[in-house]
């Protein structure tokens, strides 16, 4: 009797424990970082794709940005005014949201965050500049280096300030920024992970690393290097607990060992490997969880608008008219990609669908040759480094434009060379494969413009012809409301930029491929390609 008494109560307690334990399992989700584990978690410091995915998941901004349109949206900010000039932005907090670490948010964590973000000590990510750079103080806390004249005394340094006056507090629910000069992508630009918000004084004692102090959907509980990080739910999060209770993000450096963990059921989501996509398009069953989302990206050709050759207006034209840009989605990216006919890829506002400045007419490029001066053929070298996906499309490039006259040489070298031949413009024409910052006209649009890069300089995109005309339509878009006056100044831009004078060559626009686990519904990637654990449901698309 006492064994059958125990017996029963083992089962019993199995029945009841089994289910819990089942529940538990069900409610995780494993995936991996795209390339290596992050060097930093912290918010001012982190600077690539790596790291934006865990931050994504874990902090927050004022502004956050719809996953399908990729507008922008309230997060921390419940609503926000823009005053007459477009100068003055006005931000309310959302009432009641607290950080991990329980303290509540309000206007000071904001002050703090912009603060520590503006300091040269501390705001180390390229994201510090996209943000703060237009508001009204940034030249006082990151103040250039004085020049020094050879033979005169060495001048004392120029004290920065010890915090961004246009970032001002109005009251414990309000802050309010000031730009220098309008932009309407600076709420686009808030998204950036720059942006997300900190309690006040929690940089200095937090170690970003082992833990984190955000208001997002996730906590950070492990990360342990070579290995994994660990996300957790945050059961206070102020847009409701989220329905995956952990995220496990591996370190598998080698894609290919990513697919065959996907495979073996270890890995929920995973990016699909060029070299494999044949064969998951063509398998029964993996082809029923393949995706393929559009990215904001532009795979382009920069020319040196300065060289004898490739600095003709009639010669780049013919050399964009060369290229057979399906031909080599089709070869050489497996599918991967649109053709690029200009500059905005396809989900930006400004993309036009009906543009097609650059049909693969090999004769029509030959005549255009003839035109410039070269009705035997010209050699043009492209410059490149050792990206196997990139040197393949320039030669697949070769290919296609010699019939129309164009004797094309790839020069392939290790990446330190091709950084400094590429910022030096050492060349006639280098590839170029931009991903967007933000989901914003501007971000790209500024290729075709010197701005502050100093390829583009040495490459005269500040001195072409006709870059005063392009530069005012810039300005004038910059400062324009989100709306179609705006998108038709942009599309302005591109037309005499790209259509016209062939500033820079575009070649496609990129996609990205991904296996998903039948159990995972929702929305787990965003129109970004960025995974957003929190939009996940479980128990099925």
């Amino acid at each position: 009797m006492n064994l059958l008494k125990h017996g029963l109560k083992f089962f019993l307690l199995l029945v009841l424990v089994l289910p819990l334990a089942i529940s538990a399992q069900d409610s995780t989700i494993t995936v991996a970082f795209a390339e290596a584990q992050p060097g930093t978690l912290d918010p001012a410091a982190a600077a690539n794709a790596d790291e934006f995915l865990v931050l994504r998941n874990v902090y927050e901004g004022l502004i956050g940005y719809d996953p399908q349109t990729l507008e922008p949206v309230p997060a921390l900010a419940e609503s926000w005014t823009v005053s007459e000039d477009g100068k003055v932005y006005t931000f309310t907090l959302r009432d009641g949201v607290t950080f991990s670490d329980g303290s509540t948010l309000d206007a000071a964590d904001v002050k703090y965050t912009f603060d520590r973000l503006a300091d040269r000590d501390t705001g180390l990510s390229y994201t510090a500049g996209l943000i703060l750079s237009n508001v009204v103080g940034w030249a006082d806390v990151r103040p250039p280096n004085p020049t020094v004249a050879e033979g005169t005394p060495t001048p004392e340094p120029i004290v920065p300030a010890e915090s961004i006056s246009g970032v001002e507090v109005i009251d414990e629910s309000t802050v309010q920024i000031t730009l220098a000069s309008p932009a309407s992508t600076f709420l686009s630009r808030l998204t950036l992970p720059g942006g997300f918000i900190i309690p006040e004084g929690s940089g200095e004692t937090t170690d970003f690393a082992t833990s984190s102090v955000g208001t997002g959907a996730y906590m950070l509980t492990e990360n342990t290097p070579a290995e994994q990080v660990v996300l957790t739910a945050n059961a206070n999060y102020w847009g409701g607990a989220p329905e995956v209770q952990q995220v496990t993000i591996r370190v598998i450096p080698e894609q290919s060992v990513q697919l065959i963990e996907f495979e073996a059921g270890n890995l929920d989501i995973v990016r699909v490997p060029q070299a494999d996509l044949q064969r998951v398009q063509g398998d029964a069953t993996l082809s029923g969880q393949y995706i393929e989302i559009p990215t904001l990206s532009t795979f382009h050709l920069r020319v040196n608008l300065n060289d004898p050759v490739m600095g003709d207006p009639l010669v780049r034209r013919a050399f964009a008219m060369a290229i057979d840009r399906q031909a080599i989605i089709d070869s050489v990216l497996q599918g991967q990609g649109v053709p690029a006919d200009g500059l905005y890829p396809p989900g930006l506002s400004a993309f036009d669908p009906a543009s097609d400045p650059f049909p693969y007419d090999p004769e029509a490029a030959r005549a255009l040759l003839a035109e410039a001066g070269y009705p035997n053929g010209v050699d043009v070298t492209l410059r490149t480094g050792q990206i196997e996906t990139e040197v393949r499309v320039l030669n697949a490039i070769a290919q296609t434009a010699a019939p129309a006259g164009f004797n094309v040489t790839v020069n392939s070298t290790e990446r330190s060379l091709w950084d400094a031949d590429r910022g030096a413009c050492n060349m006639q024409a280098g590839s170029i494969a931009w991903g967007l910052d933000y989901p914003d006209p501007e971000n790209v649009a500024a290729l075709v413009l010197a701005g502050s890069s100093a390829s583009r300089t040495n490459c005269g995109y500040g001195t072409y012809e006709g870059v005063d005309q392009v530069q005012a339509l810039f300005t004038q878009g910059l400062a324009q409301a989100p709306g179609d006056e705006r998108i038709a100044t942009f599309r302005a831009l591109e037309q005499l930029a790209v259509s016209e004078l062939a500033t820079v060559i575009p070649v496609y626009h990129g996609a990205s491929s991904y296996l998903i686990n039948p159990r995972i519904g929702g929305a787990p990637l965003d129109n970004q390609a960025a995974m957003r654990f929190a939009n996940i449901t479980l128990g099925g698309m």
